[in-house]
């Protein structure tokens, strides 16, 4: 990336709630935006009425996209920014799209992104050597896509961990996203963005702890407020607990789950002070409605124990840290949906890194690729 121009023009890779949200949210605030996705179905009604009503709380309106599109090279073309918005379940497939028509004047941001090397290890299979990108710990917003045409943002985030690779490219990454979302915060790199990851800490011992009730009632329950017991929340702190004691062994900096959430602006300060996943979950307004999902096949097993939980636990093998806690869920968390959820999970051998050792790992990070 060689002197990228002011952000005036974006491309968002990814139509769902997060893609949606952020398209109306960044065309309030000025930018053209191009969305793109593969879904021509999800594409469709907003095609028809060229762009998408959005409720937040910055008001209701209709957003004006002017370019919505299944082509990548269209979406990107004369774009400064391309942004992926999308589970990190697909990434492999939003950058594979996105990479044959990369420039190095165009920024790549993913949010949320999480992936660790994965999203270089894509680059470079696809003919970029030396693959520079950054990323956000978390997406931009809560929020849903609630119909063809429309999407609801309950928060816009205050707080977002940012980071960059390779580590030292990180800080000229962040000038030209803080211009785009001020809440970006910068920190060293991605390993840095990965433990921040909050569905990766609450979601899979949460969903575990209540799988009879989502069977039971196809998810007739409020997840956060109802589902999350002080039973419950010991298991959140005692995952959170490994997962900041994996970080310290790594050198990355990090927050407990319940500042994190604090700080995002998701909870109040009285829950902050107890530092109990419980009371962060029992005094946030934003999440307190949100319902339980329907089944058990959802991504907070399905994404948040593959790339989430898992990865914690590779970081800990890597870092000669225990993580009891974290491998039980998962493997329970296997059991319950019947299938092993390591087979496509994001290992250090899928991200090219089978074998490496830990100061290996932490240069690679800083400094990047040398070939």
């Amino acid at each position: 990336m060689t002197n990228p121009s002011p952000v005036k023009r974006i491309a968002i890779f990814g139509a769902g709630g997060g893609g949606t949200s952020a398209a109306a949210h960044l065309t309030t605030l000025g930018f053209e935006i191009r969305l793109y996705s593969q879904d021509q179905n999800a594409l469709a009604p907003l095609q028809e009425i060229g762009g998408i009503e959005f409720d937040a709380p910055f008001g209701r309106g209709f957003a004006k996209i002017p370019v919505i599109t299944t082509d990548a090279a269209t979406a990107m073309a004369g774009a400064e920014l391309v942004m992926i918005v999308s589970p990190a379940h697909l990434h492999e497939k939003w950058i594979s799209a996105a990479a044959p028509h990369l420039i190095s004047s165009q920024t790549l941001f993913v949010s949320p992104g999480h992936t660790l090397m994965l999203i270089p290890h894509i680059l470079r299979a696809n003919g970029i050597k030396k693959p520079v990108f950054c990323e956000t710990a978390t997406l931009p917003y809560l929020c849903r896509r609630t119909g063809p045409t429309t999407c609801r943002i309950s928060r816009v985030s205050e707080f977002m961990v940012f980071g960059g690779f390779p580590g030292r490219e990180t800080k000229g990454q962040f000038d030209i996203i803080s211009t785009v979302y001020p809440a970006v915060k910068r920190f060293s790199n991605v390993l840095e963005t990965v433990f921040p990851y909050g569905n990766a800490i609450h979601h899979p011992p949460a969903f575990l702890c209540n799988a009879g009730r989502v069977e039971a009632t196809g998810g007739d329950f409020r997840h956060y407020y109802d589902g999350i017991t002080p039973s419950v929340g010991r298991l959140i702190d005692a995952v959170d607990c490994e997962r900041v004691a994996v970080a310290d062994a790594l050198g990355a900096k990090t927050m407990p789950f319940v500042e994190l959430f604090y700080q995002m602006g998701y909870t109040t300060e009285a829950a902050r002070k107890s530092g109990i996943a419980y009371e962060a979950f029992h005094q946030s307004e934003p999440d307190k409605w949100i319902p339980a999902p329907p089944q058990l096949e959802h991504r907070y097993f399905l994404e948040d124990v593959p790339y989430g939980h898992i990865i914690y636990s590779e970081l800990g093998r890597l870092a000669g840290v225990p993580t009891p806690t974290i491998d039980h869920i998962i493997h329970l968390a296997s059991v319950s949906l019947g299938r092993d959820l390591a087979t496509d999970a994001l290992t250090l051998e899928k991200m090219g890194l089978a074998g490496v050792t830990k100061d290996r790992f932490l240069d690679f990070l800083e400094n990047g690729f040398d070939d």
